[in-house]
C-alpha cells in the first residue's frame, strides 16, 4: 500500500479480508496512506471502464517504490509486468481496466488469482519491464529476513558520506528496527538526537583531552540517532516538512555549538571571535547547503567540490583532530579553530559565488 500510494495513486484497493488489527495499527500512523484506502468487500462492485490502467500489487511480495519506476514510466495498452515477478506465484502488474473487472470478483474476495493472472497478461502481449528497485517475493518465513534486507538497504540517502554509510547507518538500522513498530515518532527521535548533541557541545566547551573524545563520541551517537529519525519517518510513511525542517535545524544546532564550543576551547577572547565567526560559517553554510541548486550539487565541477567538502566525514576530521591537539599539542588547538572558521566561510561564499554565476 506505501508503495502504491508513493507511486502516484490515489486510490487503494484492498481486499477486506488482508485487514486485520496489525494492518490497522500501521495505517493509524500514516493518515495519507489510510485515506486512499478503499476496502474491497466480496460482493463490491467491479469497476468502470476507464482509460486509466490498474496497477496490481500482490500482497505476497515486498515492493519498494524504486521497483515500480521502470513499469509505470510509459503507457502499456496490452499491459506490463515487472520482469521479476512474471515467474512468480503473482505478477506484479500494470493492467486494462478490462482486464481487472473480468478478475473483479475474485481479486475483491482476496483469492490467489496471481497465476492464471500472469499466463492472461503474457497471451494477451503484455510487456516485461525491468524491475528498477528491490523486489522480494515473500512466501514462507525465511523469505522475511531478504525482505528485510532489500528494504534495509533503501534506507541511505545519496548524500551519505563514507562514515554515515559504514557507521552510521549500520547503527541507525538497529535503532530503527526496534522502533518502527512502537508509537515512537521520527520528531521524537529527533528531539533525543538534539540532547545527546548537547552533551556533546558541553564536552567541546573548555575541553580537555578526556572531555574532547568524550564529545566525539557524543557526536556520533547524536549522528547515529539523527539517522534513525529519517529512516522511521521513511518506513512509516511520516516524511513531513515539518520533520526535514527540525532535522536540518537541529543539525545546524549541534554544529554551530561545537565549533564555537572549539573557539572558546582555544583560550582568549580572540578565539573567541573565531569560534564565533566559525559559527556564522557553519550556521550560513548550512542554510545556502539546504538551498544548493541541484545543477551545481554534483559532478567533476566546483560545486561537486563545494558539496564534499561539506559532508560529515571532514567534520569528522576536524574533531578528531582538536582531541588529538588537545592530548599531544594543547598550545595548537588554535589552528583547529581557525580551519574551520576560514573553511565555513570559503564554504558559503564559494556557493554563494556558484548561485550567482550565469547559468544556460
Amino acid at each position: 500500500m506505501v508503495a502504491a500510494l508513493r507511486a502516484g495513486a490515489s486510490r487503494i484497493a484492498v481486499p477486506s479480508t488482508l485487514r486485520d488489527a496489525e494492518v490497522e495499527r500501521a495505517l493509524r500512523r500514516m493518515s495519507a496512506l489510510a485515506a486512499a484506502v478503499r476496502w474491497l468487500a466480496p460482493d463490491s462492485p467491479a469497476p468502470a471502464e476507464e482509460p486509466a490502467p490498474w496497477l496490481l500489487l500482490p500482497a505476497s511480495s515486498l515492493i519498494h517504490v524504486d521497483a515500480l519506476a521502470g513499469l509505470l514510466a510509459a503507457p502499456a495498452p496490452r499491459g506490463a509486468v515487472l520482469a521479476p515477478s512474471a515467474a512468480g506465484p503473482a505478477p506484479v502488474a500494470l493492467a486494462p481496466t478490462a482486464l481487472v473487472a473480468a478478475w473483479w470478483k475474485d481479486l475483491a474476495a482476496g483469492r490467489p488469482v496471481g497465476a492464471a493472472l500472469a499466463r492472461q497478461l503474457a497471451e494477451a502481449g503484455a510487456e516485461l519491464r525491468a524491475a528498477t528497485g528491490p523486489h522480494v517475493t515473500v512466501r514462507e518465513a525465511g523469505d522475511l529476513d531478504r525482505a528485510e534486507a532489500a528494504l534495509q538497504a533503501t534506507l541511505g540517502i545519496a548524500v551519505d558520506s563514507g562514515v554515515d554509510r559504514h557507521l552510521h547507518r549500520r547503527c541507525s538500522r538497529w535503532i530503527s528496527r526496534l522502533l518502527v513498530r512502537t508509537p515512537v515518532t521520527p520528531n521524537q527521535v529527533s528531539l533525543v538526537s538534539l540532547t545527546i548533541g548537547l552533551v556533546a557541545i558541553w564536552c567541546f566547551w573548555q575541553a580537555t583531552a578526556a572531555t574532547a573524545l568524550l564529545g566525539v563520541l557524543a557526536y556520533a551517537l547524536a549522528c547515529i540517532v539523527d539517522h534513525a529519525d529519517g529512516e522511521i519517518a521513511r518506513l512509516t510513511f511520516q516524511e513531513s516538512r515539518l520533520g526535514a525542517t527540525l532535522d536540518w535545524t537541529i543539525d545546524t544546532i549541534i554544529h554551530v555549538g561545537i565549533v564555537l564550543g572549539i573557539g572558546v576551547s582555544s583560550g582568549g577572547r580572540l578565539m573567541g571571535v573565531v569560534g564565533l565567526l566559525a559559527a556564522a560559517g557553519v550556521t550560513l553554510s548550512a542554510i545556502f547547503t539546504r538551498y544548493l541548486p541541484r545543477e551545481i550539487e554534483v559532478g567533476p565541477t566546483a560545486g561537486g567540490l563545494l558539496k564534499h567538502i561539506a559532508n560529515r566525514d571532514v567534520f569528522y576530521l576536524v574533531l578528531l583532530s582538536f582531541a588529538a591537539l588537545r592530548w599531544l599539542a594543547p598550545p595548537l588547538v588554535f589552528v583547529v579553530a581557525v580551519v574551520v572558521a576560514v573553511g565555513s566561510q570559503v564554504y558559503w561564499v564559494g556557493c554563494l559565488a556558484r548561485i550567482r554565476r550565469p547559468r544556460p
